[in-house]
């Protein structure tokens, strides 16, 4: 349509609304614009892991060992513009030995793959200089001069190109002709281990996307077999037809490659997969992997619980959060509410605790209760207990690393009441307290 009307990038608001006086016109939105750019690249990595932002127009793609996977470059290039026509998005496709050729035949050239890759300068001889992605300034320089074309350029010697234009010129020919190399930022890290399926139909019930996902988990926990390793993080990304990107992410406390056991970790995170109008490809990931010991049939019962824990607190932190789950160790400190840590709860013992006087199974904060003069009865919680049985005291001093003044000394008694119930209380200057109920 803009064509139609005469209408080019570049050109002033004043040129367009004298071509077309009824033009709308709308503030340009640069942000919302590149965040929808970074969304479609996220979005591209459903033909290959290793997708960058290119500019603020452009996304690179590399295809390396991935074309046979869709039946070839140009099967490949079929798919991806129908897959952006759907999505009502103008696309220019090339494929070249070099992302800087790949630009430059997309923007300046015909399209598609590039004929003759082996003798690119042929194919790309033609095309202006502005394909060097050089220095505007440079560019004008260049074609005032009479050099309008990349052949121009690559004919002349080129010493006097560096002494006069830099060597920047030189090195943007080279990367366009693929003898130098031009690194990419990738928008994803690349997981060493992965596998994918792209699917004939697309797939949109929990059925599809578990029966999906066990094929995938299989392939995935057979490469990291033959490598020996275990999974430690697992990521999911489902690649909607309408161009959504939905990703899921799981972990293991120990290194672990059962396809059963790891399918049972997406199972409650599959809830906030969104299919929509069809989920048309997956990528599962291994982001991080442990060496693995393989467990034996012939394994000890302990051996064996401990493996059914590990499965226990994956499934718990699945569900509750890895910050979530965790177990208390105790620690060599004279207070008891600095004598414990938390800790992850397939974690060793660090230390070794010295002996003391029993603790109580639940420890809480200090609680002022009434004491009787006579010793026979407290009053907790407005209700009064009768003491039946009274040990202690063992006296606890405040930390030494503190300065021992934030808490003064405080004598422990464990006391019984008539009914059986057993308390931990202290005294210090400030009164009695009750600090912890025995199980």
């Amino acid at each position: 349509m803009a064509f139609k009307m005469r209408l080019t990038v570049g050109m002033t608001l004043a040129d367009a609304m004298a071509l077309v006086p009824a033009l709308v016109t709308a503030p340009a939105d640069t942000q919302g614009d590149q965040a929808a750019l970074e969304r479609l690249t996220d979005w591209c990595c459903r033909w290959s892991p290793t997708v960058a932002v290119d500019g603020f127009e452009g996304i690179i793609i590399d295809i390396t060992g991935v074309p046979h996977l869709f039946g070839g470059e140009d099967n490949m290039q079929d798919q991806m513009r129908a897959a952006f026509r759907r999505m009502q998005v103008t696309a220019r496709i090339a494929v070249a030995d070099s992302p800087a050729a790949a630009w430059a035949w997309a923007r300046f050239g015909a399209g598609g793959s590039l004929p003759g890759r082996a003798t690119a300068l042929q194919d790309l001889k033609d095309l202006p200089v502005a394909a060097l992605r050089i220095d505007p300034h440079i560019a004008e320089t260049l074609t005032a001069l009479g050099l309008k074309t990349v052949g121009a350029i690559a004919n002349l010697p080129r010493a006097p190109l560096a002494k006069r234009f830099g060597l920047n010129l030189l090195n943007r020919l080279d990367m366009l002709m693929a003898r130098e190399p031009e690194p990419i930022s990738p928008r994803q890290p690349q997981a060493p281990w992965r596998s994918r399926a792209n699917l004939v139909e697309p797939v949109s019930t929990r059925d599809a996307i578990d029966t999906v996902l066990i094929h995938l988990l299989e392939a995935l926990c057979k490469l990291l077999a033959d490598e020996h390793l275990g999974a430690r993080q697992l990521v999911l990304t489902a690649f909607r037809i309408d161009g959504d990107v939905q990703t899921i992410r799981v972990g293991t406390s120990h290194p672990n490659r059962d396809p059963k056991h790891l399918a049972r970790l997406f199972r409650d995170p599959l809830d906030a997969i969104m299919p929509g109008f069809g989920i048309e490809s997956f990528m599962l990931e291994a982001m991080s992997a442990d060496p693995f010991s393989a467990e034996q049939a012939s394994l000890e019962a302990t051996q064996q619980g401990d493996s059914r824990f590990s499965q226990l607190i994956d499934r718990l932190q699945g569900r509750l959060g890895t910050r979530n789950v965790y177990r208390f160790e105790p620690l060599n400190r004279h207070t008891p509410e600095n004598a414990f840590t938390r800790l992850s709860p397939m974690a060793r013992s660090a230390q070794e605790m010295p002996e003391t006087d029993p603790r109580p199974a639940r420890l809480m904060q200090p609680e002022p209760i009434e004491m009787e003069a006579n010793g026979e009865a407290f009053t907790w919680r407005r209700i009064r207990r009768r003491i039946a049985m009274t040990t202690g005291p063992e006296r606890l001093h405040g930390e030494w690393r503190n300065g021992g003044m934030d808490i003064a000394a405080r004598d422990y008694f464990q006391i019984e009441d008539e009914v059986g119930r057993r308390y931990w209380i202290f005294r210090d200057r400030g009164g009695w307290h009750m600090h912890g109920i025995f199980g």
